[in-house]
């Protein structure tokens, strides 16, 4: 069984989030505005919803941070900031850029420069330029007190999940449904526990263990962004598969930022829940990794990666995966 990250968010890494700002940007109709002062957007901005919002700007551009909290999809959030922005917070001459963050770490930029010797400036989305170059106008924008702060709030979230499995001649399938409740906390930049517990609904085949409720994951995480463009996070605690330990997994995209690099490397033993007490045998501790590359098709919107891998049991293996993402 190969082992999976634990953070059962369904969000978003840094590859989503652009691929799904690059889509949005270009789909959906121009929006038209100007302002003198990024207060009034940023204040729009919280009030529907947005986290760790603010703004600056100098001589050479305006600058908003903001984390999108409000939309399930990353794209979707991305899209409205947009609009707010085009409409009411574009400086007369000044260019604009736009740093998402994730959890505090900033992963994206959008930038937007208006053309010179028009009166009134006119942005539409596809006037805005998509990259994980975050300009130099970023560390002025780290230091400003950001409102709707998303530290310490507790996120609570709830996850069905469905197994099956087709072990048994004299049975089609055997089948397990849990409802997951499950919290998420932002600690400090970068920082996220989370806790979930699995309640079976049903369970026709799994054991005894998983007739009982149990936790599920138990994790700490912490993100961050080394010089490069070289994003990380290492996460610590009981992940699924029955696995507790560490994880640790990189991302570097290239200039061309089509092509990156992939790198995961996590050591775990083996322990299982009997309700709410812990089994666990310190002998199987285990290393695994993965090492590849990946190819993003902007024309089809299509995630093509090759991966070199160990895995739980030490055998070793090629992943290749093709993945279309749609609307």
């Amino acid at each position: 069984m190969r082992y999976k990250n634990s953070n059962i968010k369904k969000c978003l890494n840094t590859k989503t989030i652009a691929r799904c700002a690059a889509f949005f940007l270009f789909c959906l109709l121009p929006l038209k505005g100007i302002c003198q002062t990024g207060e009034s957007t940023v204040d729009a901005l919280v009030e529907m919803g947005f986290e760790n919002v603010g703004w600056t700007e100098d001589d050479d551009e305006r600058v908003y941070v903001l984390q999108n909290s409000a939309y399930r999809l990353q794209g979707v959030g991305i899209g409205k900031a947009v609009d707010v922005i085009q409409k009411t917070g574009l400086s007369e001459e000044k260019p604009c850029r736009i740093i998402v963050l994730d959890n505090n770490v900033p992963q994206i930029s959008l930038y937007y420069h208006p053309l010179k010797g028009d009166s009134v400036p006119q942005a539409e989305r596809k006037d805005w330029h998509v990259s994980y170059e975050l300009g130099d106008a970023w560390e002025s924008a780290r230091k400003i007190k950001l409102k709707n702060s998303s530290l310490f709030k507790v996120d609570v979230l709830v996850y069905p999940q469905l197994a099956f499995k087709n072990l048994v001649i004299t049975q089609i399938y055997q089948v397990l449904f849990d409802l997951s409740p499950a919290i998420e906390v932002s600690l400090w930049k970068g920082m996220k526990l989370t806790a979930q517990l699995k309640i079976p609904v049903y369970n026709d085949g799994y054991g005894k263990y998983e007739g009982k409720a149990h936790p599920g994951n138990l994790t700490l995480s912490q993100r961050f962004r080394l010089p490069y463009n070289v994003f990380g996070k290492a996460t610590v605690g009981y992940f699924n598969a029955d696995q507790y330990g560490f994880d640790v997994d990189f991302f570097r995209p290239f200039n061309d930022e089509r092509f990156s690099l992939l790198a995961r490397i996590g050591y775990t033993g083996t322990g299982y829940w009997d309700g709410f007490k812990l089994h666990y045998d310190p002998s199987t501790w285990v290393a695994t990794w993965s090492l590849g590359g990946s190819f993003y098709w902007p024309q089809f919107n299509t995630q093509f990666t090759l991966k070199a891998e160990q895995y739980l049991m030490k055998e070793k293996g090629v992943r290749f995966e093709m993945v279309r993402h749609f609307r």
